[in-house]
């Protein structure tokens, strides 16, 4: 993540993009400054990550005796990877 400097009352404080927050403000009388956490998105699986599952897969198909292909595999490893990022 990149690292930024943000000057608060004279003093440099580092943060980085992801522990930000927003400040999000309506231009009307009495109203309150709102602040929130800018969202994390989280990095999709990594093409090893997703090889090493897919041969996982199709180690275990292979032992039950199922039919099945490389693609199957390697599809059922992107969803099985990215439900476990999403969690």
């Amino acid at each position: 993540m990149k690292k930024t400097e943000v000057k608060t009352s004279g003093k440099a404080k580092k943060t980085t993009k992801a522990a930000k927050t927003v400040k999000s403000t309506v231009a009307t009388k009495g109203t309150a400054v709102r602040t929130r956490k800018a969202k994390v998105v989280k990095p999709e699986p990594t093409i090893e990550e997703i090889s090493m599952k897919a041969y996982e897969i199709y180690n275990q198909r292979i032992s039950r005796g199922e039919k099945g292909t490389q693609t199957d595999d390697w599809h059922k490893a992107v969803e099985l990877l990215n439900k476990v990022e999403r969690s």
